[in-house]
């Protein structure tokens, strides 16, 4: 196996065209020659061997049904690769049918875009050309985030974490949240870039954007709550003693705060936070809820979010609305921070402030505040 270096690189943009059909890879091939350089396969092994050894590659466009490995099949193994050239690297499915189970398919296995046999040569090429050039848009955004990165070179990235670790955590807080009558999140945050353009699944940011967003999120949460990195583009966070509200809002900030971050200027490339909430007060205290389930819940969302591109979050009324294609994102109005009625915070965060020295954000809730110690101090004095 010969594997190619830096100094055989093409000066086009090069396309690997993996299908069995020379008649397709031919009118593909009409289309773009001029513009690009290409390489063919005749079936999705072939298409990975040359995915091995020709790091030139930028745009991989692929049939669905090929001997050997189909396009499914094809995708499964680039999205799951352990080299992050391949992992990232932008997949084209051309379908000969617009059938809408077969194009969520081929979304739901990584695939970048989908285009359909019949495509005429401007559009394809203006496609291609987006995507030739996101590799180079995620570099550029790495670079952005660099002095981020030096500013917080004291903070540790987070290391990925396994569900057990975090399930034993999430269990001794939901514990501790039944015994106290009060309410238990638990919040997934799944990080995707997204070119506006394209119409299929959101690609990996590069992994200075995830650390710097693990960074962002350790300093973010109380020190109550527990965060962890639990997939390569993916944060848990849990969270209890705090409202529904509260805790609604807080996800909101999240995303948007994640999403805002994109510093690639006058370009269609963004940020794609989806927030998933598990959260006790959807099951009333019911004490048979375990911390898997609310996890389970709260990852289901996230993932039903980057299929849809939802920045923002998604609880029990955003799924049912996703699930019934009635879903609409929140007005800038309502999904603004800004200008979102605020939640009452609770008396931890309202402790947590005022040791942080917030007194102005603490004194819109003083009322509270003293109602909510007034039991300590009843006590305090009785005591003395």
């Amino acid at each position: 196996m010969t594997i190619l270096s830096s100094t055989d690189l093409p000066a086009k943009p090069r396309v690997l065209i993996a299908d069995d059909s020379r008649i397709v890879r031919a009118s593909l091939i009409k289309h773009i020659e001029g513009m690009f350089d290409f390489r063919e396969a005749l079936d999705g092994e072939q298409a990975w061997e040359t995915l091995l050894i020709d790091p030139s590659i930028r745009v991989v466009i692929t049939d669905l049904t090929m001997p050997k490995l189909d396009g499914y099949g094809l995708l499964q193994r680039i999205r799951n690769s352990k080299i992050s050239r391949i992992r990232s690297i932008p997949v084209v499915v051309v379908s000969g049918s617009d059938e809408r189970e077969e194009r969520d398919r081929a979304k739901a296995a990584g695939a970048t875009d989908l285009i359909t046999k019949g495509i005429g040569t401007a559009q394809l090429l203006s496609r291609l050309d987006i995507l030739s050039k996101l590799v180079n848009t995620q570099h550029d955004f790495e670079r952005s985030l660099e002095s981020l990165a030096r500013v917080n070179a004291s903070d540790a990235a987070l290391p990925v974490s396994s569900i057990d670790a975090v399930l034993q955590q999430a269990n001794t807080m939901l514990e501790t949240a039944f015994k106290n009558g009060k309410n238990f999140v638990i919040l997934n945050v799944s990080v995707g870039f997204k070119h506006s353009n394209l119409e299929g699944a959101a690609t990996v940011p590069p992994q200075s954007v995830i650390d710097a967003i693990g960074q962002v999120l350790q300093r973010t949460v109380r020190e109550t709550d527990r965060v962890a990195r639990t997939n390569e583009a993916e944060f848990t966070l849990i969270t209890g003693s705090i409202n529904f509200d509260s805790a609604h809002l807080f996800a909101e900030r999240v995303c948007r705060a994640i999403a805002g971050a994109n510093m690639v200027k006058d370009s269609p490339m963004a940020l794609i936070a989806s927030c998933g909430v598990g959260t006790l007060a959807d099951h009333e205290g019911d004490r048979s809820v375990t911390a898997q389930f609310l996890l389970e819940t709260a990852r289901r969302r996230a993932a039903m979010g980057m299929a849809h591109a939802v920045t923002g979050v998604v609880g029990k009324d955003e799924e049912a609305a996703l699930l019934n294609n009635t879903y609409r994102p929140p007005t800038a109005n309502a999904s603004s921070p800004e200008n979102a009625a605020p939640a009452t915070p609770d008396l931890a965060t309202l402790l947590q402030w005022i040791k942080e020295g917030k007194r102005e954000q603490v004194l819109p809730y003083i009322g509270t505040l003293s109602a909510e110690l007034q039991p300590l101090v009843d006590l305090v004095l009785k005591k003395g």
